[in-house]
């Protein structure tokens, strides 16, 4: 049987062809461009995501709905635009939202997805 503190000697002095810092150092060097963030606010009426995308032109930015989910994708700019922004975003939405009637807008660098609630029915008591 071989030694147990043998073993655990030679595991801890053998260098791993790749550990786990080189493949999170690899991600972020693999990505020239920079992301975007979203946030999401409601209000009693409306459930609202709102993407900032500053510097992007609006024929880069593609939103979508499938299923219970949106999804905003802003494609890469190859013109030499000194900022770049490019990557995908999928936010799930919650039941009480309505599906239809999505309304975008882009101004400003932001873009405004918004999305009406259902209203609550009133049950009345016997």
């Amino acid at each position: 049987m071989p030694d147990p503190m043998k073993l655990m000697n030679e595991f801890f002095q053998k260098r791993p062809n790749k550990t786990l810092l080189d493949t999170i150092d690899g991600a972020f060097r693999k990505q020239p461009y920079a992301s975007f963030s979203t946030d999401i606010n409601e209000t009693k009426e409306h459930f609202t995501i709102t993407a900032a995308l500053p510097g992007v032109a609006k024929e880069q930015i593609h939103v979508e709905m499938s299923g219970d989910t949106v999804v905003i994708e802003v494609k890469e700019n190859r013109e030499g635009s000194p900022r770049h922004i490019s990557g995908t975003r999928t936010i799930s939405l919650p039941d009480y939202v309505v599906k239809r009637n999505m309304k975008a807008v882009y101004r400003h660098g932001l873009l405004e997805i918004q999305l009406e609630k259902k209203k609550p029915r009133r049950i009345e008591i016997e």
